[in-house]
């Protein structure tokens, strides 16, 4: 697809921060206005969005299956920015399954190189001498061993937010920003599914699905 104008241009805005407001456009709707891609960008799109739907699942995979299922992504996936999604999420994955194992008093994830072994070498330091570059960590672990389940998911979703924002002030009318677009789209639509109380159920399996065990602490 040579210009992506067209499709830009058709996307609503997303609420400004992901929590403020309703989901802007629906599954469907923004399916239908992705076939306007070509099929080597379609192809891409498939790629970031089942990755999306791999993330969608419990964290109690164990740490061999997370590693080979990143294993696997790295080799199929060639675009740079979705390769920068999948890492961000990975890494995210192994801080949160690090601090909870930290909890039980097991011992540190395999986790995804080289972040795993960092948190290996800094398994003592309470934020494994990671705060500086991951600062969540602190707020996200206070309120997940407080029992404050939801707002531990919020802490994650706003790190993301904010990650995929800021890259995003750097594309305009590209491939790349229909790519942020999508992984923000996604935050919100994951958040705004706890407003609805036919959709509360769907809003616990959210909670377990990011948090894991920490869901069972409210």
């Amino acid at each position: 697809m040579t210009s992506y104008y067209t499709l830009v241009a058709s996307l609503p805005p997303l609420p400004q921060p992901f929590d403020s407001g309703p989901l802007p456009i629906t599954r469907s709707t923004l399916r239908s206005r992705l076939d306007l891609l070509d099929d080597d960008d379609r192809m891409v799109v498939d790629q970031i969005s089942r990755f999306f739907v791999w993330d969608r699942q419990p964290l109690d995979r164990t740490d061999e299956e997370v590693w080979q299922t990143h294993q696997r992504l790295m080799e199929q996936i060639d675009n740079p920015l979705v390769r920068q999604v999948v890492n961000h999420r990975f890494d995210m994955r192994t801080i949160v399954a690090a601090i909870r194992r930290k909890r039980d008093q097991e011992g540190p994830p395999i986790g995804v190189p080289p972040l795993a072994g960092m948190i290996r070498r800094n398994w003592d330091a309470p934020d494994f001498n990671l705060s500086t570059r991951y600062r969540w960590i602190g707020p996200f672990a206070e309120a997940a061993a407080a029992g404050k389940v939801v707002q531990a998911q919020h802490i994650l979703f706003t790190d993301l937010w904010n990650t995929w924002t800021r890259i995003a002030q750097q594309y305009h009318f590209t491939f790349e920003s229909i790519l942020l677009y999508l992984a923000r789209w996604e935050i919100v639509e994951r958040w705004t599914s706890r407003d609805a109380d036919a959709g509360r159920e769907r809003f616990n399996d959210l909670i377990r699905e990011t948090l894991g065990e920490y869901a069972e602490l409210d």
